[in-house]
């Protein structure tokens, strides 16, 4: 006999006790993580932690307590993993800060802070010039989609690669 998942009086209907909700365990990491009381190591992240946070809440439902709630859990987790990338950074582990500031990247393309965090991903690793292209790739969507372009923060953590870029370019010619 399978499992019962709620527990039904005649007055309330619940999730049965030994019933696990996946989100609950996904909002306790996200807010350790940006909190940053706990070190990564102690969490235990992994890959599948990004995982963990890659999901969107109640994908395709339009009620507004639905919206509130799914918003919430859209800033908490992109400042998770946001967060997560720096651990990774911080720890060696170039793809997964990689993977979860891509994770974060694809949920909101043109939030900035998501970017920088792959920005500085990918030139913690070496890859300068995927720094540098997809900075650029993000100003031209930043500027074509809103008229808007990266802030001088954003900016400067490119600037040395683009800088010595165009030094190598002028020693060619």
């Amino acid at each position: 006999m399978g499992r019962r998942a709620l527990e039904v009086t005649p007055t309330e209907v619940r999730l049965a006790r030994d019933v696990t909700v996946d989100l609950y365990h996904a909002r306790s990491l996200a807010q350790q993580l940006v909190a940053r009381r706990v070190p990564g190591e102690a969490l235990h992240v992994t890959a599948a932690t990004v995982d963990d946070l890659s999901a969107d809440l109640l994908p395709g439902w339009y009620d507004e307590w639905a919206l509130v709630e799914a918003e919430n859990w859209r800033q908490l987790r992109l400042h998770a993993l946001e967060a997560l990338a720096d651990t990774f950074i911080d720890a060696e582990e170039f793809a997964g800060a990689v993977s979860a500031a891509q994770v974060a990247v694809q949920a909101d393309p043109l939030r900035e802070s998501s970017q920088t965090s792959l920005i500085r991903a990918y030139l913690a690793e070496g890859n300068a010039s995927e720094a540098v292209h997809h900075f650029e790739r993000y100003a031209r969507r930043l500027r074509d989609e809103l008229g808007l372009y990266p802030t001088k923060r954003l900016h400067q953590l490119v600037a040395d690669v683009q800088r010595t870029r165009r030094g190598n370019r002028a020693l060619r010619r």
